[in-house]
């Protein structure tokens, strides 16, 4: 349905009628978060159709634009590094939680920022900021506590109030993150999420190039004529940018076949690519070898070949005179 769902909101041009796509699309999102965060808290494995490494800078990304209030996300710095597959959707689910936590628990007005730094043990450090009302002290010990995978006893806290905690902190002993929230001085409250190096990696280079299209068949096919005299040439459009197509001349005999392996090279034409503007007329080809002469020569030559027929023909004395 989120394909339909896109390539709806791709054609719509109305603006009140995007926004009411937009919300659709969210409410579909939430609803699979809520899922997926189901089978987390059972115990199962989310599983992802196509895991993969993923750049940090992706990652942050995927989880901002999985938040219903997205437009307030603000991205600072994010190290050139990458997550490694099996870990890279997890570390995305993570930092969702804690973007949807920040942008509800906040002024609507207010942005939240999230970046990411290299720390000093090679791990990386998420830090997710906002500027709301921040937390009670009671209220920050218990959830850090939980956060930690450690519930203080009994636990006071609501469950349906911090679900989306509860997810971070099964993912954050399933990977061995380290998930803490702290109360910022100008007000709010920061969450970080240090990820060890084991789960990061460089930024995969991108794929090989895609592979050069074949080469043409070979023209003309087998028991054909290979004389090119033999077909019309395209007559070239005379310009001043106009590129034009020659057929330059051959390095075989006519009618030997061309070679059975590698690049067809011999017995037939080659199309040189060239431009007509300033191009010197090409000197007159020296004389017949054989192979045939080009076209521009065939006048000059027809008239030499009558010239001999009739003189051929024409009587002379004893002396050669005629």
């Amino acid at each position: 349905m989120g394909a339909h769902l896109e390539a709806v909101e791709a054609d719509e041009q109305d603006p009140e009628r995007l926004e009411r796509l937009y919300r659709i699309d969210h409410a579909n999102t939430r609803i699979r978060r809520h899922a997926e965060n189901l089978q987390v808290l059972l115990g199962r494995r989310v599983e992802d159709a196509d895991p993969q490494t993923v750049p940090l800078v992706d990652v942050v990304r995927a989880a901002a634009s999985a938040v219903e209030h997205y437009p307030r996300i603000r991205v600072g710095h994010v190290v050139e590094l990458a997550v490694v597959e099996f870990a890279a959707d997890d570390v995305i689910r993570v930092l969702t939680e804690l973007l949807d936590n920040a942008t509800r628990f906040s002024p609507p007005t207010a942005p939240v920022t999230v970046s990411a730094f290299v720390t000093e043990d090679g791990g990386v450090l998420l830090r997710v900021e906002d500027a709301g009302v921040g937390l009670h002290p009671d209220h920050l010990t218990q959830l850090n506590a939980l956060l930690s995978g450690r519930p203080a006893t009994p636990v006071a806290l609501d469950p349906a109030a911090h679900l989306g905690l509860a997810v971070v902190a099964h993912l954050a002993v399933a990977h061995r993150l380290r998930v803490a929230l702290t109360t910022r001085p100008a007000g709010g409250t920061t969450a970080t999420v240090a990820v060890p190096g084991a789960l990061l990696c460089e930024i995969p280079a991108p794929g090989p190039a895609a592979a050069a299209p074949a080469p043409p068949p070979a023209w003309p096919p087998a028991g054909h004529r290979t004389d090119p005299w033999s077909t019309p040439m395209a007559t070239p459009h005379h310009g001043a940018d106009t590129p034009t197509v020659r057929l330059a001349t051959l390095d075989a005999p006519a009618g030997e076949p061309p070679p059975t392996a590698g690049p067809p090279t011999t017995g037939l034409p080659r199309r040189v690519p060239e431009s007509v503007r300033d191009r010197v007329p090409a000197p007159r080809p020296a004389a017949d070898t054989g192979t045939g002469s080009p076209p521009e020569a065939w006048p000059d030559e027809t008239a030499a070949f009558a010239a001999g027929v009739s003189d051929a023909r024409t009587p002379t004395d004893g002396e050669g005179r005629q």
